[in-house]
């Protein structure tokens, strides 16, 4: 039961956020522009991220974060169907809001599966990113199913929302409150500046969180336009991805104990690596899917273990901490969409994965930093 109140927070945004990006062809389409376009118009949603990250931490600690989640959430969903149907000025200023408002609720339920952790001593976080993991899976085999039946995205986003308001409710009734938090007595700048860790733990997951955005933003057109796949088999071959990040998030508190962050976040880059090989070499749709769910195994633990280090290595306030990972790995992330879309419209979407290998290496060089180590230590003779 602790693991309920995350997992029905997870998987609800996951199913937002999936039947949102797998339906970006129709999107697309709808607002008559090109992939570089669109990869600009997909910058608004960092934007939103950075104007919110100041605000995050401190409403998850004045509201705590069981009443944060709960009223974020659905206004995220609210938000969802909106940008299916307007043009392009109007799909900017929503995805933007979508953006703001959305880093808050990721703050909130970060915070609420770490709150388990403290008050009962059990791993849940890699388990409630697994949640995720699960609502992507369901999602985009949803959105694969409903769109090759010819229902519309906007359709499609209402009942998504639909799903995520249920289950607000749900937390809602079933979580007991938190104790209101103490603000702390000191004045604090605007933007919770990032310290030497943090700025590592960004470094060390950065190429995998952008294979993970790529994956989000452009696996489905690769599908479709480099593979050949109809929108029913490319949902069903975009599940690879999801099934192979559940699984190994599902398993990630476990894995953890076992190996060690380090190990971990080595053996992750490598799986990265081979799947974007594989993926742009492949020739058939099964070794796409193969492919897929390479890359799944391989980022899916990356922003849990960076969640967990920065909370244990973190100084301060766990809210703030977090909020400075999300910012910093947001300004690092915040010009690859735009960059791939360029990409992808003037050489080919090929391409626009194969220039995201060296940062995957980076994260494999930086995986001593999991463990508070320092990366690139020379032993000198």
């Amino acid at each position: 039961m602790i693991l309920l109140p995350p997992a029905l927070l997870y998987f609800s945004n996951a199913i937002l956020f999936i039947s949102l990006f797998t339906r970006l062809p129709s999107i697309q389409e709808t607002m008559q522009i090109d992939k570089a376009m669109l990869g600009l118009a997909l910058l608004s949603a960092p934007v939103g991220t950075f104007l919110a990250l100041p605000l995050a931490g401190r409403i998850t600690d004045r509201l705590t974060p069981r009443l944060t989640a709960v009223i974020t959430l659905p206004i995220v969903a609210l938000l969802s169907p909106l940008l299916t149907v307007f043009s392009l000025p109007g799909f900017v200023i929503c995805f933007f809001f979508f953006g703001f408002v959305r880093t808050i609720f990721d703050v909130s339920a970060n915070m609420i599966s770490a709150g388990i952790e403290r008050r009962t001593g059990v791993k849940v976080l890699s388990r409630s990113h697994g949640f995720w993991s699960v609502g992507l899976l369901f999602g985009s085999l949803a959105s694969g199913f409903l769109a090759g039946e010819g229902v519309s995205p906007t359709i499609q986003q209402s009942m998504a929302a639909g799903l995520a308001l249920l289950a607000c409710l749900t937390v809602f009734l079933l979580m007991p409150a938190d104790p209101p938090a103490v603000a702390p007595p000191v004045r604090r700048s605007a933007y919770v500046l990032p310290d030497r860790i943090i700025i590592l733990i960004c470094i060390m997951v950065f190429g995998l969180c952008i294979v993970e955005g790529a994956v989000y933003d452009w696996g489905i057109f690769y599908l479709r336009e480099v593979m050949g796949a109809d929108p029913a088999l490319a949902g069903m071959l975009y599940a690879a991805f999801t099934v192979g990040m559940g699984a190994t998030r599902m398993a990630g508190d476990m894995l953890r104990d076992r190996f060690g962050a380090l190990a971990l976040i080595r053996l992750s880059a490598i799986t990265v690596a081979a799947g974007i090989i594989l993926l742009v070499t492949a020739p058939s749709f099964t070794m796409a899917g193969a492919a897929l769910f390479l890359i799944g195994c391989g980022i899916a633990l990356a922003f849990p273990l960076a969640v967990a280090t920065t909370i244990a290595l973190g100084k301060g306030q766990p809210s703030e901490n977090l909020a400075a990972l999300a910012l910093t790995l947001m300004l690092s992330t915040i010009g690859v969409p735009p960059l791939l879309g360029f990409i992808a419209e003037h050489v080919s979407l090929s391409a626009a994965f194969i220039v995201l290998l060296p940062c995957v290496f980076l994260s494999f060089l930086m995986a001593p930093v999991a463990e508070g180590k320092r990366p690139f230590r020379l032993r000198m003779r």
